[in-house]
């Protein structure tokens, strides 16, 4: 392991090539395939499964859910607390019982390999889908490290029986890679995607669509993928239908408290290879002077700011999730307008498990623009709906449990949580001063490697920093109390 000290720390805490179920055939081509057999053939791999000895009987066993980092407990969270369905007939109506309250549940948080959505934009897409592979694979198996100093791993993990893909960015590159690999391993495991889900609703009962532009915030890579444009424009079979995506640049890491886009210690500008965020002048995503006003930024700590001597700003970084968000939110508003100038912006998915966290903060922004000038109050539907998908990913869970009789006679207190930390064991692994993977290492590995970069270990304070346990203890109270309760 290579230890890098710095000044400025980082953060703690396909070709799709399809093949027969029967024939099991390897794709040669598909360079994400390695490790597919690996999991299942080499029996030395730290990655192995005896596919073979799978449990047969999977009611009693728990649902997987994982995410790139803690945003998806937002996920697991609407799935704990939905009422819809009467519980003993599992028609449509909710009976005063919680839908899901005889299932437990095991939940990964990839926190060590987040943001998932700059994979892409620096060249990693099989990485990426390689990561969502490890994520089904842990999932899948029954072993974990208590701490990540440990050389081998503990084996009293349970195997579960459905695994819910709760981040949109690993359902966008990764759910047709990791069902195949499923087929391959031999294995009747359903794995279902938050994009699709969160398509439909958007188009649910949607009135005078020739006249409305529905908006996407999600992360770079989750944009980039075209994902959900093209699932909203597969489930609105009614004709054409205007789609304007917007990435939350940063957004989804100054969330989770990555010091490559927020640091509360900072009292200046950044150098470049310590701030990923948006600044003046940069070459990917530059602040735009002309919107200073339409921005309405925060400012003292939250703003970092660097004048010239006749007093222009050279630098303007941003140093707060609302900071963010109001990025985020003006530039779509800004390409709607310049895109489609005749609509209205009536419904937005958040398409980011983290975004769900701030959906009052995205609101009172669309309503500020709203209120700046007419052009955009004409775009700006004042009934403005943000749409999560995570509800009607539960719901398709739910169907699923009821169809195959998959229901399961246990309690949500006995769920389990697990983050990933980088691996201080693997010579390979650079790591900084506060125990995480530098920028430049963490989008410049590569896959088919067969290495270990991180070992899955239990929820902890040691890995999950205060800011963002007092946020789920404030907006998902339930999940919180699994988690801590239990510890």
């Amino acid at each position: 392991m290579k230890i890098i000290k710095s000044s400025v720390p980082g953060v703690v805490i396909l070709i799709s090539l399809l093949f027969s179920c029967n024939s099991q055939q390897e794709p040669a081509n598909d360079p994400s395939f390695k490790i597919i057999s690996e999991i299942k053939n080499d029996t030395k791999s730290p990655f192995y499964i005896p596919v073979e000895d799978y449990p047969k009987e999977r009611k009693s066993l728990p649902i997987g859910v994982f995410d790139s980092g803690t945003g998806g407990l937002t996920v697991l969270n609407t799935i704990f607390e939905m009422d819809k369905y009467n519980n003993g007939s599992h028609t449509d109506g909710g009976d005063g019982e919680l839908d899901f309250n005889a299932e437990r549940f095991i939940y990964l948080a990839d926190e060590s390999n987040m943001p998932y959505g700059r994979y892409d934009a620096e060249g990693k897409a099989e990485f990426l889908r390689e990561l969502v592979i490890k994520d089904v694979r842990f999932l899948l198996g029954d072993n974990y490290f208590k701490s990540p100093g440990d050389s081998e791993p503990i084996n009293d993990k349970q195997e579960v029986k459905v695994i819910v893909i709760a981040c949109n960015t690993a359902t966008a590159y990764g759910l047709e890679t990791v069902q195949e690999a499923v087929d391959f391993w031999g294995l009747d495991i359903e794995i279902m995607g938050i994009v699709d889900a969160g398509s439909k609703a958007l188009v649910l009962d949607l009135e005078d669509p020739e006249n409305k532009v529905l908006g996407v915030l999600a992360t770079e890579g989750t944009c980039a993928s075209q994902g959900y444009p093209k699932a909203i424009k597969r489930n609105f079979t009614s004709g054409e239908i205007a789609v304007i995506q917007q990435a939350g640049i940063g957004l989804a890491g100054a969330i989770d408290g990555d010091l490559n886009y927020i640091d509360p210690s900072a009292s200046s500008p950044r150098d470049s290879k310590s701030y990923q965020g948006p600044d003046i002048g940069h070459a990917k995503y530059p602040l735009d002077e002309t919107l200073w006003q339409e921005y309405n930024f925060e400012e003292g700590n939250s703003l970092m700011v660097e004048t010239n001597e006749n007093g222009e700003r050279v630098h303007a970084q941003l140093n707060s999730v609302n900071n963010y968000i109001r990025y985020m939110v003006t530039h779509m508003v800004k390409n709607a307008i310049d895109e489609y100038p005749n609509k209205k912006l009536s419904r937005v998915i958040l398409g980011c498990t983290h975004y769900p966290y701030f959906t009052e903060q995205i609101k009172e922004h669309f309503l500020y623009l709203k209120s700046l000038n007419p052009t955009y109050d004409a775009l700006i539907d004042e009934n403005i709906q943000f749409v999560d998908p995570s509800e009607s990913l539960a719901a398709e869970l739910y169907q699923y449990l009821a169809e195959n009789d998959l229901w399961g006679n246990d309690k949500n207190e006995n769920s389990e949580f697990y983050i990933s930390v980088p691996n201080s064991l693997l010579d390979e692994n650079e790591i900084n001063d506060k125990g995480e993977f530098p920028y430049d290492y963490k989008y410049g590995r590569t896959e088919n490697s067969s290495l270990q970069y991180v070992k899955l270990v239990p929820f902890s304070n040691e890995w999950i920093g205060e800011p963002i346990r007092e946020r789920m203890k404030a907006n998902i109270p339930y999940t919180y109390k699994m988690i801590y309760n239990n510890q």
